[in-house]
């Protein structure tokens, strides 16, 4: 044992670099649950899913891009995930040019899956600009606002729109992005209405979010992606959160075994030149 922790002081990096992708592979390809803690905030915005009256919609914010894909991603599924079961319609909406079309392939995805009808189940209102302003609009009068989806068909046409006028028949939003673009949310929606409003969030930004989490502005936080693992958890929807943070824990695993052999082969080495 000790001639092999000597020897691995000089072994070649790349065949570290090979184990670690071996191991990440593996746990990607073959999907194992590993225990996973419910944080209340994500399990707060669980509740508030469940809370959502049915003559109600959702808004699902995807206000991301390929850049945090990775996060978002998995996150906007779960939630999709959960209005679907419960047969909550919810419209898509987003200020980023790439949002509503990653978004809706996440809905066609689950869809098929449920058995859900655009138009009828759920909506795309496309890409809208204007930040602030259009937020303000979009609480007053959701149809003159949107005025057309994503495919061009007007609002008033879309069957699950119907009776829809204003933000007092949106029972939650949930927002998902890189950005700061929660504070227009909670600015304009959520402090002047009293819409429940949720978050999804990449994991660098979660600190930033826990004052408005203590306040009640947010009802709930998805924080990276054990955010999105911890709600397919609750979902017992095993999903690519879940099998990430799987690789992801592995990972971690090895590179602290390999600190801690590597450490002891040096403490050796030193040893044995004295």
């Amino acid at each position: 044992m000790r001639d092999l922790l000597l020897r691995l002081q000089n072994i070649d990096r790349r065949w570290l670099y090979v184990t670690l992708a071996i191991v990440v592979t593996l746990c990607l390809l073959f999907p194992f649950n590993l225990p996973l803690y419910i944080s209340p905030q994500v399990k707060s915005l669980y509740d508030a899913v469940e809370r959502v009256p049915k003559d109600k919609i959702v808004i699902v914010a995807s206000e991301w891009d390929a850049g945090t894909r990775g996060e978002n991603l998995p996150q906007t599924r779960a939630i999709m995930e959960h209005l679907m079961r419960r047969g909550i319609k919810f419209a898509i909406l987003s200020q980023y040019q790439q949002g509503p079309r990653l978004a809706e392939a996440i809905a066609e995805e689950l869809a098929r899956k449920y058995n859900k009808k655009y138009g009828i189940d759920w909506c795309n209102w496309g890409y809208k600009i204007g930040g602030g302003m259009m937020l303000q609009a979009l609480s007053r009068n959701i149809p003159k606002t949107i005025e057309k989806d994503i495919w061009g068909t007007p609002v008033e046409k879309i069957p699950m729109m119907a009776g829809v006028k204003d933000i007092r028949d949106v029972g939650l939003i949930v927002v998902m992005s890189g950005s700061a673009v929660i504070d227009g949310y909670i600015a304009f929606i959520r402090s002047v209405y009293g819409t429940p409003l949720g978050f999804g969030c990449t994991a660098v930004m979660a600190p930033e979010q826990y004052p408005f989490l203590d306040s009640g502005q947010l009802v709930g936080l998805l924080a990276g992606l054990m955010g999105a693992a911890q709600y397919e958890k609750l979902l017992s929807s095993p999903g690519r959160a879940m099998r990430a943070m799987n690789a992801q824990s592995m990972a971690h695993l090895l590179i602290i075994v390999l600190i801690i052999l590597g450490n002891i082969g040096y403490a050796m080495s030193r040893g044995s030149k004295r």
